[in-house]
C-alpha cells in the first residue's frame, strides 16, 4: 500500500476519529455463526479485499480502516501490509488468528505454505475474487447463508480438494 502522506493521512485520521464515519463502516460488516470472522458486506477490490470510501474520492482497505480503529492511526501508518491469518479477504477481526501485522514477505511465505492444504479459502476454484464477491453477497443476505455455503464447500471437497 502506498504510504499515506499529509492531506490524505490526516483525511483517514478523522474518518477514524468521526462517529458517523466509524457507524458506516459498521454497517458493512456482519458476523457469519461458525466463522469466527467479521465479514465485509461493502465493496471489494481485485483481489477481493473490501474497500471503504471514508471521504469523497478517499478510499482504504477496508481491514486497513479495522486496524486504525483498534490500534489508531499512528500503529496504521507503520504497518505496510495487514495478513489475513483466517485466510479470508473480507475479514475485518483485528485479531492474532484473524487480521495481523505483516511483511510483504511474510505474507506471501504464509500464502504460499497454506495455498494448497486441503479446505483452504486459499485454494478456493472460483478465485479470490469471485469467492470474495459471491460470500459478501450471501452475508448482505443472511450471514447463515455464507456459513451454510462454508459447510457445503467442506463436505464437497471433504479433506483433500480435487486434483485436475
Amino acid at each position: 500500500m502506498a504510504r499515506l502522506e499529509g492531506a490524505g493521512l490526516a483525511a483517514l485520521g478523522a474518518a477514524l476519529a468521526d462517529g458517523g464515519t466509524v457507524a458506516r463502516w459498521q454497517a458493512k460488516v456482519v458476523e457469519v455463526p461458525g466463522s469466527g470472522c467479521r465479514w465485509w458486506t461493502g465493496a471489494i477490490s481485485g483481489r477481493g479485499h473490501g474497500r471503504f470510501y471514508y471521504a469523497p474520492d478517499r478510499v482504504v482497505i477496508a481491514h486497513r480502516f479495522a486496524f486504525g480503529l483498534a490500534h489508531g492511526l499512528d500503529a496504521l501508518d507503520q504497518v505496510r501490509v495487514l495478513g489475513h491469518r483466517c485466510d479470508n479477504p473480507l475479514c475485518q477481526r483485528v485479531h492474532p488468528s484473524h487480521v495481523v501485522a505483516s511483511s510483504y514477505e511474510e505474507n506471501r511465505r504464509e500464502w504460499v505454505a497454506r495455498r494448497d492444504l486441503a479446505g483452504s479459502a486459499l485454494g478456493d476454484p472460483r478465485g479470490a475474487r469471485r469467492r470474495a464477491r459471491e460470500l459478501r453477497d450471501l452475508a448482505r443476505q443472511d450471514p447463515a447463508l455464507v456459513a451454510a455455503d462454508l459447510a457445503r464447500l467442506r463436505a464437497l471437497y471433504g479433506e483433500q480438494l480435487l486434483l485436475w
